[in-house]
């Protein structure tokens, strides 16, 4: 799978360039940035204690990926909205597109009943040793929406990549923009790459 960055091909983060660039990008998924004011869900990289109402809003994203017909990842920016991101998510019609990255956990998997959550942290170091018990605390949750890791591509060795193919671990990888680790990650994980350069890894996998 592939994922654009927010703000892919130099359109910024959360703006409505980024949407409207969506057809250009090839690419399996869109990444958004959430945090919750009141009863909005907005997009934004940061906080918004006053300008919140000016950010574009989830629901926005979600009607734009709804018509797309393209995955969404939610990066969360904040503890306990998962269950407010996926109940408008139903509300709209866009369940089955969800990808929840960020502040998503292991514990929300009482909610998790739609979608596909990628963990950022689970409480154990990420080494090559430790995959097996990583593998078998996803496993442990019984629930076929946990997909894998959120990793940022950059803090793992091919050691753990290695026994991360092994066991069965599977993996999304950010934010990769150089073309030689493109190639290597396209080679070696079982998953999604993150990129701003959607493009160049869509040549790459399919050459």
């Amino acid at each position: 799978m592939i994922t654009a960055h927010g703000g892919a091909m130099g359109t910024g983060r959360n703006t409505q360039a980024y949407f409207d660039n969506i057809d250009k990008y090839n690419a399996d998924a869109i990444e958004v940035d959430i945090w919750k004011r009141g009863d909005t869900l907005y997009l934004s990289h940061l906080p918004s204690l006053f300008g919140y109402k000016k950010k574009l809003t989830l629901r926005y994203a979600f009607e734009v990926v709804k018509e797309k017909r393209i995955k969404i990842n939610c990066d969360l920016k904040m503890n306990g909205i998962i269950r407010d991101v996926i109940a408008l998510a139903k509300e709209v019609g866009v369940e089955d597109l969800l990808i929840y990255t960020g502040c998503a956990k292991l514990s929300d998997g009482k909610f998790i009943d739609c979608g596909e959550a990628w963990f950022n942290s689970m409480g154990i170091k990420y080494t090559a040793k430790n995959v097996p018990k990583l593998k078998a605390l996803i496993d442990s949750y019984r629930n076929p929406h946990f997909a894998g890791l959120n990793l940022n591509y950059a803090k793992i060795n091919d050691k753990f990549l290695e026994e991360c193919k092994k066991h069965g671990l599977r993996l999304s990888v950010f934010t990769v923009d150089n073309e030689e680790i493109m190639k290597k990650y396209a080679k070696k994980i079982d998953g999604n790459i993150t990129t701003n350069k959607p493009l160049k890894v869509r040549e790459i996998l399919e050459s």
